[in-house]
């Protein structure tokens, strides 16, 4: 599947630590496309990289909303899953 995703979705990736090499490759292989990048990812490699960005999703206590840090990671799992089904 090919997603396309903003710059703030792709600096957001980059800055994850300890990525598993097949996402990594996946990462490197990003292209810039209108507006951003295009992703490709295979339907494994989605399901991995949507449960790694959750580890990076932090809500605000008070709205129970992402935080700004954490929106690309949440925009990004609504991407996959608009994707996949």
């Amino acid at each position: 599947m090919k997603i396309l995703i903003d710059q703030a979705t792709h600096d957001a990736l980059l800055s994850i630590g300890d990525v598993p090499e097949n996402l990594r490759a996946r990462f490197d292989a990003m292209t810039p496309a209108e507006g951003g990048y295009t992703l490709t990812l295979s339907d494994d490699d989605a399901t991995a990289l949507a449960e790694l960005v959750q580890w990076s999703i932090r809500t605000d206590p008070t709205t129970g909303r992402p935080t700004p840090e954490s929106e690309p990671f949440t925009t990004l799992i609504g991407l996959i899953d608009a994707a996949q089904f």
